[in-house]
């Protein structure tokens, strides 16, 4: 009877085991599906003047301090605004964005 008992063990071990393999090989076709669909996305490449990096440009500071002024410090709204003029916008200067993000805050605080 322990012997038996032993061998169901053992038998039930190796299904679970063969359970688990096949699973994690679904899985990971998925994910190569996924990454293939992925790469054949195509990426709407901005228009224009390419936005670069605001490190650059001095004044880019005093725009990012005035907009950080004008949210109290909250960095994700303002990373979230800018974000949403890019995209409305895509193509223009970094200055351009922050300048903007700040124009809207102003014109709609003086309402």
């Amino acid at each position: 009877m322990v012997e038996k008992d032993i061998y169901q063990r053992i038998v039930m071990n190796i299904l679970l085991t063969i359970v688990i393999i096949v699973a994690i090989i679904a899985i990971l076709q998925n994910s190569e599906q996924f990454r293939s669909q992925w790469r054949n996305l195509q990426i709407n490449k901005p228009r224009g003047r390419v936005s670069h990096t605001y490190r650059n440009d001095p004044k880019n500071r005093y725009l990012q301090r005035d907009l950080l002024i004008l949210l109290k410090g909250d960095t994700a709204a303002a990373k979230r605004l800018l974000a949403q003029q890019r995209r409305k916008n895509p193509g223009k200067s970094d200055n351009w964005y922050l300048e903007k993000v700040i124009f809207d805050l102003e014109r709609d605080r003086r309402r």
